[in-house]
């Protein structure tokens, strides 16, 4: 004889209670993570300008960094508390003059800051900062590519006149006032190919000051009809020389 057992007419609705209860309990856990996530970041943000203020850079530092992986993971790299970390590393390593980390830093801020849509001219001012430490360390290549990325947001089509992103320091230490008027070849990364001297006012007295400086120079360099960077020549450049 075969018997058939079938469940209790109660454990139906107990076993779907029960199913109801994982699910809502599993909500309820996940929104408690995203505040509680949410309150670590704004905890972090504050410990991280508490250390600023109190000039704890390394600190600062090590907070920002947790702050950004945290950050990242619960809101995205567009979110404005991810941006605020990611800048807030390369100011760390800027104060603590860590020249190669603040390359490192300051080129993934503006990568991050890139993606997430702010427009170039907030972020020509961190580029120049860049190019500015690339060209005093050694890194020519992420100067050139900072200053083609500048020319790429304020279209060096034909016809404009290529801006200075580096000024060099005088080579010299000079003084009095003048000015001398050059001309100039860039190559694709904006660097100084050659350059002459046209005129100076008073004459020859800053010439040769002028000359060697002035190729230490970098400027957005020119683009062609498809975006793209290109070596160009026959501009014209006037270096005022206000030296006391």
């Amino acid at each position: 004889m075969f018997t058939t057992l079938y469940p209790a007419p109660s454990a139906r609705p107990f076993l779907r209670l029960l199913r109801l209860c994982v699910v809502v309990g599993t909500t309820f856990m996940a929104a408690a993570c995203g505040d509680d996530s949410s309150h670590e970041v704004k905890n972090l943000k504050s410990q991280v300008q508490r250390a600023y203020g109190n000039k704890e850079f390394a600190k600062a530092l090590g907070l920002a960094q947790k702050g950004l992986t945290l950050s990242r993971k619960t809101a995205g790299d567009k979110a404005p508390d991810t941006l605020y970390f990611v800048q807030a590393i390369s100011e760390a390593n800027l104060y603590m003059h860590n020249t190669r980390g603040a390359i490192m830093a300051l080129r993934d801020e503006l990568a991050m800051r890139t993606a997430a849509g702010q427009k170039e001219d907030k972020l020509q001012p961190r580029r120049t900062m860049l190019i500015q430490l690339a060209e005093e360390n050694g890194d020519p290549m992420t100067a050139g590519a900072q200053a083609a990325l500048i020319s790429k947001g304020i279209d060096m089509a034909p016809g404009k006149d290529p801006q200075p992103v580096y000024q060099a320091r005088m080579t010299a230490h000079v003084n009095g006032e003048g000015d001398v008027e050059m001309s100039y070849s860039l190559d694709s990364n904006g660097a100084v190919t050659s350059a002459s001297i046209i005129k100076s006012t008073p004459p020859q007295v800053f010439d040769q000051v002028a000359l060697e400086t002035f190729k230490k120079w970098r400027f957005t360099p020119m683009l062609d009809q498809s975006g793209r960077p290109v070596s160009a020549s026959g501009f014209k450049f006037t270096m005022m020389i206000r030296q006391r």
